[in-house]
């Protein structure tokens, strides 16, 4: 049980208030031990042995019933509440992430003694696909205040799920997702970034950030990226361009194929056709940073990264969940012995004279 709070001059008053009860309180006390009801009787010992009534033993019960009724009616007036556990009330961030699924995202970054280790280890290394999915999934279960929306491209741009809270419902897609849900042969990224752009549109959010995951160039997109870095930017989104894979030559799988006399998957060496120059030119128009993840530590990394440049800046704001008023508890208890007080000491306890 807690009490509002006041100012000091109410303190005061109120430790004033609670110092004259308990003064009434042992003043009370001090004149039911000294004093006794009596009359003056002209032959005394007529009344010898006579016991007292039952209104001369209760003839104190009107002053006891107002001492107890005054610390609860004082108690009333100090407005006691009942109060919930409190809650943080944080101010979260927008965040759209622009999930690159074109074709190259199926390449694998290893060294040839790695995926030799691997394969005979009867293991697959794991594409570029794979580990920003796991990667994506991890963030979305690291948040709690935030707002995630996810677009995917490739050829054309896609909303996978708009700026959401159901992290349940984010982590079930990311789950689904798969190469070859769209079309990969290409690498929309201008695109990407104008849906993105699109999702931040109404927010209401003070931070709202752009993390585009791309392994490759744009190409093929209807809107120049940088003109949608530069509106971004007017908007106050930041963009964080994250380059996923290295810029050497990769391995991509060979279809279905595997070797006839391992069973082991068939890979080829590609070269890598990147933009990095472009990606940091985003970064820099749109007011983020520019990132290269060659495997998943690096890429997790990168996320932490950009989250934690955000997370100190958060507003926290405690308070109560609920509070329930008590006075009622008191007041009502302490007003009921007060009438009580008053109709005994007006009726049968009524003192004379």
């Amino acid at each position: 049980m807690t009490w509002p709070e006041y100012s000091v001059w109410t303190q005061v008053a109120w430790w004033g208030l609670v110092a004259l009860t308990l003064f009434s309180l042992g003043r009370t006390w001090l004149r039911i031990r000294t004093s006794a009801p009596g009359m003056r009787f002209p032959t005394g010992h007529r009344v010898d042995g006579v016991r007292r009534g039952l209104r001369a033993r209760l003839v104190h019960t009107p002053l006891v019933l107002r001492t107890l009724a005054l610390p609860l009616l004082v108690m009333a007036l100090s407005r006691p509440q009942l109060t919930e556990e409190e809650t943080a009330d944080v101010e979260g961030i927008d965040i759209v992430v622009a999930f690159d699924m074109s074709g190259s995202m199926a390449s694998v970054d290893i060294s040839d003694e790695d995926l030799v280790r691997l394969q005979n280890e009867n293991k697959e290394p794991k594409d570029r696909f794979t580990i920003a999915t796991e990667v994506v999934r991890d963030f979305i279960q690291t948040r709690k205040y935030d707002r995630v929306s996810l677009v995917v491209f490739g050829k054309e741009a896609f909303l996978q799920f708009p700026l959401t809270l159901d992290y349940g419902v984010m982590l079930s897609i990311v789950d689904r997702m798969a190469l070859g849900d769209i079309d990969g042969g290409g690498t929309v990224i201008g695109n990407a970034l104008a849906m993105s752009l699109a999702r931040l549109r109404d927010s209401d959010s003070k931070t709202k950030l752009i993390i585009l995951l791309t392994d490759g160039e744009d190409n093929g997109s209807n809107i120049s990226p940088l003109e949608m870095a530069r509106e971004a930017g007017e908007r106050g989104v930041k963009v964080f361009p994250i380059l996923v894979g290295t810029e050497d030559q990769s391995r991509q799988p060979v279809g279905d194929m595997v070797d006839a006399f391992t069973g082991h998957r068939i890979y080829k060496k590609v070269d890598n056709k990147v933009n990095p120059t472009l990606l940091e030119k985003i970064a820099e128009t749109a007011d983020g940073q520019f990132y290269r993840a060659g495997d998943k530590e690096k890429l997790a990394k990168d996320f932490l990264d950009i989250l934690d440049r955000f997370e100190k800046s958060r507003l926290v704001d405690y308070a109560a969940a609920d509070r329930t008023e008590l006075f009622n508890w008191f007041l009502l208890p302490g007003l009921a012995l007060l009438l009580l007080e008053i109709l005994l000491s007006q009726t049968w306890l009524r003192r004379f004279p």
